[in-house]
């Protein structure tokens, strides 16, 4: 389904984004609003954590044509699981004062995460008929 597709490709922009708004805030400053909403606003961030598991899941049951009917793209879902399941557990109430601690140290590895969330979602968009498995 060519909608479950592209709404892939828009969570996992999304996501990268949202990582890389730290190490780039000049370039990305229109994305700190919609980072403070998630951070502050716990209804937010379980919706978005709901819509990237139920996305993920969907993607992993209905992948785009030419590919196998189950897991044909096993990359994308995989990496939209892991992004939903991150945000949730750095913003979650109980853990937003070790995340902060957590964060100040590894902004190089949440930028390194951020452009291979961001690659994949170009190799998604770009090359739909190739199977990421």
């Amino acid at each position: 389904m060519i909608q479950i597709y592209l709404l892939s490709v828009c969570y996992l922009v999304f996501s990268s984004l949202l990582l890389l708004v730290d190490s780039y805030r000049r370039k990305l400053s229109f994305m700190l609003k919609a980072k403070s909403k998630l951070r502050e606003d716990m209804k937010k961030l379980n919706l978005y954590f709901l819509s990237g598991i139920a996305l993920s899941l969907l993607l992993f049951a209905f992948p785009m044509h030419p590919g196998p009917f189950i897991a044909g793209d096993l990359i994308p879902s995989l990496a939209i699981l892991f992004i939903s399941f991150f945000y949730r557990l750095l913003y979650s109430e109980k853990n937003r004062e070790r995340s902060d601690t957590y964060l100040a140290g590894k902004k190089q590895k949440t930028k390194r995460l951020g452009f291979i969330c961001l690659s994949i979602a170009f190799i998604h968009f770009l090359f739909p008929s190739i199977v990421l498995l």
